[in-house]
């Protein structure tokens, strides 16, 4: 639980410093010392907290620029469950992540934003984001490039995420138990103490987002994305 622990801080302290970042960190440490719907519910309780947390420091959420992705969202849910029960999930973090690296590319070459995405851009990042959030858990990177080709600020983009993993979150823990895949598997004997290091880490990410300029924030998160697809990527190569 050594690993845990220290996955815990570290995805606590990036996710609050940039607006995402912790599923991306914890979920392998996770999954390295528990069964797989333990560590799920685990993430799902940590993150709903850690996301209490950074909404509570506040930032403007933006809802119109969230609302368009999170709808298609919901039946992404479902698209992701059903996708990790076709197919191999090694195979989906490859390809997954692949197409992360891809997008945050693009997104480098283009820093700023020339115009609004539309409505297909909105339901590919929702789409993508739910199934990513039951499949491979990496809902984070389509919503970070939508949110950022909306133009937000650094604080508008922290907060509105928050949010978006929130709602993510509940949504997902509801259709895990309409599947039957109780809250049984939940070990508050485990997650108790990750709860501390997560507070802890919070707040010393919360100082470092003070510390970042705008513009830096927009690099660092471009890379955040990037090294979420390649970490993908290499985490399905080596379970082929």
């Amino acid at each position: 639980m050594v690993l845990a622990a220290a996955a815990a801080f570290t995805g606590a302290s990036v996710q609050s410093a940039t607006g995402f970042g912790f599923a991306l960190v914890l979920s392998p440490a996770l999954l390295a010392v528990l069964e797989p719907f333990q560590a799920v519910w685990a993430l799902l309780v940590l993150g709903l907290a850690l996301n209490l947390l950074v909404l509570r420091d506040g930032g403007r959420v933006r809802w119109d620029a969230l609302r368009p992705a999170l709808v298609p969202a919901l039946p992404g849910l479902a698209l992701g469950a059903l996708l990790l029960a076709l197919a191999p999930k090694p195979v989906l973090q490859v390809v997954v992540g692949a197409g992360v690296v891809a997008a945050a590319a693009l997104a480098w070459r283009a820093p700023e934003p020339t115009a609004a995405p539309g409505p297909r851009g909105a339901l590919t990042a929702g789409m993508a984001s739910g199934a990513l959030t039951t499949s491979v858990s990496l809902s984070g990177p389509p919503l970070v490039l939508w949110l950022r080709a909306r133009g937000l600020t650094p604080g508008e983009l922290r907060a509105s995420l928050a949010a978006a993993f929130l709602f993510l979150n509940l949504a997902g823990a509801a259709l895990l138990l309409a599947a039957g895949d109780g809250f049984d598997a939940f070990q508050p004997e485990l997650v108790a103490p990750l709860l501390g290091l997560v507070v802890a880490g919070h707040l010393l990410g919360c100082r470092l987002f003070r510390l970042v300029d705008a513009e830096r924030f927009s690099t660092l998160v471009v890379a955040l994305v990037a090294a979420g697809g390649l970490a993908s990527v290499a985490a399905g190569l080596a379970a082929l």
